[in-house]
């Protein structure tokens, strides 16, 4: 899946409520951002009241997919905020969040990259009081991926060129 747009991925994604079973598909989404939503997620909730976490409480969710998407850009924290205010979360916050997660686990089996600024998912990074509170994070690579045959439909192969010599030939007219 491709969007330039940011994508919310709702559920258990390429998985069940059991974990990692086989089979499975390998797929990739590639996007401006990515947030996760639990299987608990419930959009009524969230337009209730946007700026409470509270009434939104995750359950414990699987998703397996590789990830490719932007990252916010950090700036100067001004005085008297958070120690995190101003940067992007790091890499454990590259994958998004809008609900309670306490005491849930956030299972992740994939791959994640960053190759680019977000140009639209460009909110000042929020943790821990009015946008959500982590999950325990399960986050794995996927060993799939290391085989290119697993890996989704139309990844980018990169091929080296490795340079062991160079000659000049100078061929009379």
């Amino acid at each position: 899946m491709a969007s330039e747009n940011p994508v919310y991925v709702q559920g258990n994604w390429n998985a069940n409520n059991s974990g990692f079973g086989n089979p499975h598909v390998s797929t990739a989404i590639l996007a401006d951002a990515v947030t996760l939503l639990s299987n608990a997620w419930n959009d009524r909730e969230s337009f209730i009241d946007p700026h409470d976490q509270d009434p939104r409480h995750a359950s414990t969710t699987w998703y397996r997919f590789a990830v490719i998407a932007g990252k916010g850009l950090s700036f100067p924290r001004p005085a008297g905020l958070a120690q995190d205010f101003g940067t992007d979360g790091g890499a454990h916050n590259f994958l998004r969040y809008l609900e309670n997660w306490d005491g849930q686990t956030l299972n992740f089996r994939g791959a994640i990259a960053t190759m680019f600024t977000s140009r639209q998912a460009v909110g000042t990074y929020k943790c821990c009081s009015d946008v959500y509170s982590p999950p325990t994070r399960g986050y794995n690579f996927d060993t799939d991926f290391l085989t290119p045959a697993l890996l989704p439909p139309r990844t980018p192969m990169f091929r080296d060129v490795n340079i062991t010599g160079f000659a000049q030939l100078i061929r009379p007219r």
